[in-house]
């Protein structure tokens, strides 16, 4: 089986959310497949997704808006494949221990990186107030994120109970997910449009202060 064929069948299923499964998976896996045969360490895939971000808060900053906006792109497509290199090097070396430190790594880089390129956003194009507001509201999806996780050990279930109910079994196609966040970014980044930052911001505000009304009961 090819490396390719073998990555293909690490990467996780489409309840991670309807655009990371079905776009940015496809594209994420030929580039690990590609990073395997350079021996690419994971950590250092997570460090280049950094670097990604703040390449396009550069370009941004030139006002190359088309480029800067397709880039956008990048950052996600390195984070899902530092987790598919890291999970093929564990399947290929039996004996090598998952450790924690990637993960760590991987949640906090993109807990920086990803808000700032949304705040310089806003900036250059003229409004760092919605710019601050867009990244306030990602900022609080994050941390609604991990409280949830460390406050109710059974949030999936929580989640995946409301939104059956609500969207039946089409729930996993219309996460408001990491692969979501960057299509609505890299739009408003191409078009240097800050109507969608904005409307970006809105339904981040939307999302983690639904949170709070979903886990009231627990």
């Amino acid at each position: 089986m090819s490396i390719y064929s073998q990555i293909k069948g690490l990467q996780k299923t489409p309840d991670q959310g309807y655009f990371a499964f079905y776009f940015y998976r496809k594209i994420s896996a030929l580039i690990s497949t590609l990073f395997v045969k350079l021996k690419f360490h994971p950590n250092f895939i997570t460090l280049l997704s950094f670097f990604a971000d703040f390449l396009v808060i550069y370009l941004m900053y030139l006002k190359l808006w088309i480029i800067a906006g397709l880039l956008v792109n990048l950052a996600i497509i390195l984070d899902l494949s530092d987790g598919e290199v890291a999970r093929f090097n564990r399947k290929k070396q039996k004996n090598l221990r998952k450790k924690n430190y990637g993960g760590y790594l991987d949640e906090t880089v993109g807990a920086i990186s990803f808000p700032l390129l949304i705040f310089f956003a806003g900036c250059f194009m003229g409004s760092a107030w919605i710019g601050f507001f867009a990244m306030y509201g990602l900022l609080m999806v994050i941390i609604t994120s991990i409280t949830g996780e460390l406050e109710f050990p059974n949030k999936k279930k929580i989640n995946l109970e409301f939104e059956d109910k609500f969207f039946k079994k089409k729930h996993w196609s219309i996460l408001f997910d990491s692969g979501m966040h960057r299509i609505l970014v890299s739009i408003a980044v191409i078009f240097s449009n800050l109507w969608v930052l904005l409307f970006f911001g809105i339904l981040c505000h939307i999302y983690y202060l639904s949170k709070y009304w979903i886990y009231r009961k627990y």
